[in-house]
């Protein structure tokens, strides 16, 4: 992971402080999906912003950490344009927005934007950058790798994707409807399994 490693068990114990933020006892709840944009914009007084961000659509989400100006595509004049954004804003790619068949996409891509912010705001805050972007090829990027780590983690807690897996562990389609109960995609839930040792 480069020169700015963090251990899964401190990404672990983040995300499980931001649950906790929301709701004490969240964690010793039955399995459901996490309340991702309340606990954005509610507990911790971020926005969420939609737009197109790139004429591909390749770019799902960006962190905006200072008060200044970004680029996006603007379809009616088909061309980029500057605009205005204000310090901890998230801004999704509007086309994951009414799209059931991407809505584990937008709430990861939410996720892994939120993981910016709660793990790189001191890099980035007053540099005038936006973080790297979710959805182009930079696994190897440390920075990508822990945004994307405490998505999951966030998402998909341990203690209650342990619970829900036991009570469906003689279920064959047991990733699939542990997907639908999370509200993430199957492959996310299939990684996230992989990654508990739930399954190999």
């Amino acid at each position: 992971m480069g020169d700015f490693f963090i251990q899964t068990a401190t990404l672990e114990g983040i995300a499980r402080s931001v649950l906790l933020g929301y709701d004490r006892g969240y964690l010793n709840r039955d399995p459901q999906a996490v309340p991702l944009e309340r606990i954005i914009e509610d507990v911790l007084g971020l926005n969420i912003d939609y737009m197109r961000l790139t004429i591909a659509a390749d770019e799902l989400g960006r962190m905006i950490y200072d008060n200044g100006y970004t680029t996006r595509f603007n379809p009616d004049k088909d061309d980029y344009e500057l605009v205005r954004v204000q310090a901890g804003t998230i801004l999704i790619e509007s086309l994951l927005v009414g799209d059931s068949k991407q809505y584990g996409r937008y709430r990861y891509t939410l996720a892994h934007e939120l993981g910016h912010w709660l793990l790189h705001k001191q890099i980035y805050t007053g540099t005038g950058t936006a973080a790297a972007t979710f959805g182009t090829d930079k696994a190897d990027n440390a920075v990508e790798w822990q945004a994307d780590y405490i998505a999951k983690a966030i998402l998909m807690p341990v203690g209650q994707v342990k619970r829900g897996f036991y009570k469906l562990r003689s279920d064959n389609s047991r990733i699939a409807k542990l997907a639908s109960l999370f509200e993430v995609s199957k492959q996310a839930m299939e990684i996230r399994l992989n990654e508990l040792g739930l399954i190999c």
